[in-house]
């Protein structure tokens, strides 16, 4: 019964988090397309901002103003599954320092291809998503992922600075091409 319980706020909680990081990424989009004529110049921005945040997340660049934590506390806590999506919400909202360098890249890609905006913010809403249904499912018996955590994070900004560079000069493109045609072809979702 108490993992049932966990699973369904865990659910709410990620409704929550999903309208706003979809939201932002709808949003950026609809700015994107209006900043088409400046596509290059938007896309090697993007990809200054991914590789700087991927430094963030290797810890070798430590900017004091993304390393912030806001916090607002509420007297009168809501409960119940209402509850939990304003929490998700409200995390969403935090821009968290684990959060904000990832979606940061998420949305300088958004901002740099309009037309795949949404695709972007549902997969990495996705992709927040899935490890806290994971846990949620196992809550109790997942503490080795705090012992990884540090190489994880380092891990992921790698990965991060990497796609950085990528976008910069423009080979995100020739790799998706290059997947599109081993793959035989991709006609849209």
């Amino acid at each position: 019964m108490f993992q049932q319980r966990a699973m369904l706020h865990t659910a709410f909680f990620m409704l929550g988090f999903s309208i706003i990081f979809i939201a932002l990424g709808w949003s950026l989009s609809l700015v994107g397309s209006l900043f088409a004529n400046y596509q290059t110049l938007i896309r090697q921005l993007g990809g200054v901002l991914v590789a700087l945040m991927g430094l963030v997340m290797m810890g070798i660049f430590k900017p004091k103003m993304l390393l912030k934590d806001l916090r607002f506390s509420l007297p009168s806590k809501p409960v119940g599954y209402t509850g939990s999506v304003l929490v998700g919400m409200t995390y969403a909202a935090g821009w968290t320092p684990c959060v904000g360098p990832i979606l940061g890249a998420v949305l300088a890609m958004a901002v740099s291809n309009p037309d795949q905006a949404l695709l972007y913010t549902v997969s990495y809403t996705l992709g927040f998503a899935v490890p806290f249904f994971v846990m949620a499912f196992f809550i109790g018996r997942t503490k080795w992922i705090i012992k990884y955590s540090n190489r994880i994070m380092k891990i992921g900004g790698a990965v991060m600075v990497l796609v950085g560079i990528l976008l910069y000069t423009d080979k995100m493109t020739d790799i998706t091409i290059f997947f599109i045609n081993l793959y035989g072809g991709f006609i849209g979702v």
